[in-house]
């Protein structure tokens, strides 16, 4: 099993690359016997850059880091939250 922080960090720095709020993006992982879910949590002001054009950038987050899942045989998915 691949160790989740490297994937995480992944995830943390595509979503700061795509955001106009880096320094508030939190990536944590909840993990289970055989998954992994990474929240990330964004500016309330930088939703609609995550959700836009239909959440096809939410989607693309998704099928990058399931696709890493699927080589280590892990189920892993991203979801997005609002940082209040």
């Amino acid at each position: 099993m691949a160790d989740d922080t490297y994937v995480r960090g992944l995830v943390l720095r595509m979503t700061q690359l795509i955001v106009s709020h880096p320094t508030v993006v939190v990536v944590e992982s909840d993990r289970d016997a055989d998954s992994v879910i990474f929240v990330v949590s964004v500016d309330p002001r930088d939703m609609a850059s995550l959700g836009g054009n239909d959440g096809r950038i939410a989607r693309s987050l998704n099928h990058i880091v399931g696709g890493i899942g699927g080589k280590v045989g892990q189920s892993m998915a991203v979801e997005i939250e609002c940082r209040r």
